[in-house]
């Protein structure tokens, strides 16, 4: 098993676990999808996160397996420590290695927004992609009409000294046929030195799974 993804982060409020058929319960992610909330507000502008059958979650799960495997992306069920460790969204993070850049995708239940967990969970993301992977951008976009979203956005790219790009037309397609207009968001690494030159950033566990010592047998 390679190592590029941590298989666990914990924040101060939130717990990042790999998505896999060895650490997710199937039944357990059913039942927060299938909530009345997740299915309306929460995915309104990501639908096809909207799993509705038990055999969809099963099938999500092994998508994230096997986009882990390639090294394209790294999702996670995200818990929260405030909630005694109940699930309150998913995320992934999604480097483009020949890009040299890296960005990220966040669905919370509309119970958790307010509370910050996006920026908590983004600035983890972005001292990554500087401080471990030696990228030279963190982006990311939202839907026009995607105002909690960009508000959320705003911050952490406000924090570490970013900028947004301007809006892309006509740039995301749907399941339904209808493409949307997507507002992007960039930090590149001057940026992000600039104003980090003096915090304590990594400032939160991280879990890499480490292969074996060579030479050691597993008899």
């Amino acid at each position: 098993m390679h190592t590029l993804f941590p298989t666990c982060l914990e924040t101060d409020r939130l717990i990042f676990e790999r998505i896999s058929h060895e650490t997710v319960d199937p039944f357990e992610l059913y039942a927060f999808v299938s909530r009345d909330d997740w299915q309306t507000d929460a995915t309104e502008h990501m639908p096809w996160f909207r799993l509705q059958r038990l055999d969809q979650v099963a099938e999500f799960i092994d998508r994230a397996e096997q986009q882990w495997a390639d090294r394209e992306r790294a999702r996670y069920l995200l818990r929260s420590n405030d909630e005694g460790g109940e699930i309150v969204g998913t995320t992934a993070y999604k480097p483009e290695w020949d890009a040299r850049r890296a960005g990220s995708d966040i669905v919370l239940a509309p119970a958790y927004w307010g509370r910050k967990y996006g920026l908590e969970r983004a600035s983890a993301f972005v001292e990554l992609t500087f401080e471990r992977y030696d990228l030279e951008a963190f982006y990311t976009t939202c839907a026009a009409d995607n105002e909690p979203s960009r508000r959320m956005i705003e911050k952490y790219v406000e924090k570490y000294g970013g900028r947004h790009e301007g809006l892309l037309r006509q740039h995301s397609p749907r399941p339904d046929g209808t493409v949307t207009d997507q507002h992007r968001f960039t930090i590149v690494r001057a940026e992000y030195e600039d104003v980090t030159t003096e915090l304590e950033t990594l400032d939160f566990d991280v879990e890499w799974e480490m292969p074996p010592p060579r030479g050691s047998s597993s008899e």
